[in-house]
Order: structure tokens, then sequence, then C-alpha cells
């Protein structure tokens, strides 16, 4: 009875090291890479032209899809498509619930359950994979909400730290850039931005003229699983929640850099002080008006995390802690059981 207790203790220690939890992002774990995603699609009006241009500057995003928001994907081919194509392009799908309801904190556990499982089925129907990666609508969360979609087989819960603000029609989008990565030098920042593929200037005005102008700074553009180190799909895990492969930079074909001049800081200029081609200050007087404010409004994200949150910088190094807790742990059990 004497070592009851501290058995007890070693035991609960065993099992949060085993225990996968889920992580949060709001920025690449790399300095220079930066994460282009999109909110709230498919989109069967805009969605396709995102590809197009993606494809265009050979460039790999990350999609956190609805179930049921602009279309239904459990019944509609055209919506089933795009899905396909996204997957087979190599950009990363993720989750962002079924209906995209207005804010997950006061769901039920049954009704949240509900929004992710029932898309994790759908999108297993359509592309053979069930996303590792979570957006929750609105950007809000909270503990009890990780708790279930941790149980719904997610590993990762992303957000962002540079707004597109595509959603509102009143807004120059392209501005938001400028306005965020001015005096950023890629070599001591990363971003996660959001955008949405329901809006028509993204899809029109904003994507043609940011791509380049990243590229032109000096920022590596990046899928999700790059970005964060974690594999994106769920049968990409073991029972442990432990990565079965880490994503790595080497594998993503994007050559982002090849003609770019590394980390400036002028956000409207290159080496030499002159405006780049594609600049995004030559659309202020054109972004938005032709936006249809089908977005969802994301000002109010969760900001009582910063940076990367819990999630180590390098996934090896996690797992290398964890078996090793582990390891320390069985042995301290064992001594204890001798002592009995």
């Amino acid at each position: 009875m004497k070592y009851l207790n501290s058995i007890i203790f070693l035991s609960s220690l065993a099992i949060s090291a085993i225990r996968g939890e889920v992580k949060y992002f709001s920025k690449c774990v790399k300095n220079g890479d930066f994460a282009i995603t999109f909110d709230d699609g498919p989109s069967l009006d805009y969605s396709n032209a995102i590809l197009d241009i993606l494809d265009e500057y050979k460039v790999k995003a990350t999609f956190f899809v609805n179930g049921k928001n602009c279309v239904d994907i459990t019944t509609n081919d055209l919506a089933k498509a795009i899905l396909k194509r996204e997957y087979e392009s190599g950009h990363v799908i993720g989750s962002h619930t079924f209906t995209h309801p207005f804010g997950i904190t006061t769901l039920s556990k049954d009704e949240l359950t509900y929004e992710l499982n029932a898309l994790n089925d759908a999108l297993y129907d359509i592309i053979g994979v069930k996303p590792a990666f979570f957006r929750p609508p609105l950007g809000e969360y909270s503990e009890e909400n990780l708790k279930v979609i941790e149980q719904c087989g997610i590993k990762a819960n992303i957000l962002w730290n540079l707004d597109s603000e595509d959603w509102d029609h009143n807004y120059n989008a392209t501005q938001q850039y400028i306005d965020n990565l001015e005096g950023k030098d890629p070599y001591a920042h990363s971003f996660i931005a959001l955008n949405h593929d329901i809006q028509k200037v993204t899809a029109e005005t904003n994507l043609k003229i940011v791509i380049p102008y990243l590229k032109k700074l000096g920022y590596n553009l990046v899928p999700m699983d790059v970005c964060i180190g974690l594999p994106a799909y769920q049968s990409d895990y073991d029972e442990n929640s432990n990565p079965k492969k880490i994503p790595s930079s080497n594998n993503n074909n994007n050559n982002n850099n090849n003609n770019s001049n590394g980390g400036n800081n002028g956000i409207s200029k290159d080496g030499s002080g002159e405006t780049v081609s594609g600049d995004p200050q030559n659309l202020n007087n054109n972004d938005n008006n032709n936006s249809n404010n089908n977005g969802t409004n994301n000002s109010n994200t969760n900001n009582n995390n910063n940076g990367n949150g819990n999630a180590l910088p390098e996934t090896s190094d996690a797992n290398i802690v964890r078996n090793s807790v582990v390891l320390s742990v069985t042995i301290m059990l064992l001594m204890s059981i001798l002592l009995l």
C-alpha cells in the first residue's frame, strides 16, 4: 500500500506519454515556410479556378473543407470531382466540420462528434483517406472540444497568423498580405494564411498576385503537412498516434525560390528598391468589390495560444522524447513493483 500511490502516479505518466494529444499550430515550424490555406469549400464556382492558378505556379496548398456548406459533397458529383482533383494534385485536405456550424464551442459532444465523423466518412468514400488536420469554424474551440476532436482521429488543430480577410467584401484582401508581411524577414518568420475558396476575389484577383509576390520575397510555399511536420491523414499514424512517416520539404516540388532575391524587408520592393511585378499594392482600388461575402468572419480567433503552442518544432524529436519517457516510466514501474 505504501507504494500504491506512486505506482498509480507513474502509470498515469506512462499513459499521458503514450497518448497522442492534439497539437496546436498557427504558423509553420520552419522559418521561411508559408502555407496557403482555404476554408469553406469545395465551391462549384471558384475551387477549380483556384486549382488552375495553383497548378500554374506549381504550388501545393491546403483545403479545409466542409461536407455540406456550399454544396453537399455526398451527392454532388462536381463537388466530388473537385475534392479528388485537390487530393490527387498533391494538395492537403483538412477538416472544417461537415455543416460549418457557427462555432463549435456551443455544440454538445454528440453534435461535434457527428460534425467530424460525418466529414471523415464522406471524405473516405470520395478520396480514400480521413483528415488528421482540423480547423474550427471561426477559429474558436474549447478544451472540451479538443477531447472530442482527438477521439475523432484529429492530430493537429490548425489556425493562422495571417488572415486575408477575403470574406469582407469592403476590405482589400490583397492589402492584408502587405500589412502583415511588411518588414518581416522570411528567414525569421513563417506563416499560415487564411483564405476562402468560396470567394470570387480570391479566385479571380488575389492569388495571381499574392503567389508570385510571396515567391519574390523568398518564402517557400508548402502544404500543411510540410508546414507543421506531421502526416496529413489518419492512416499515416500508428495506434499510439505516432507518425509512420515524417513529411519532408525535400518532397515538395514547388521550387518556389528559384526567382527569389531572399529575405527582402521591403514588402513592395525587390532588392533594388523597385516595385516588383504583381505587387499587391497595384490592386488597392479593384480588389473586393466583386466578393460574394459568403465567407465566415474569422476575426474572433482564439488568441490564447501563440506560435506553435505545444507542438515540438521537429516531429522526429517529439517521437524520441515520447519513447524515452515511456521506457523510463516502464522501468520505474517495474522497480516499484519489485519493492512491494
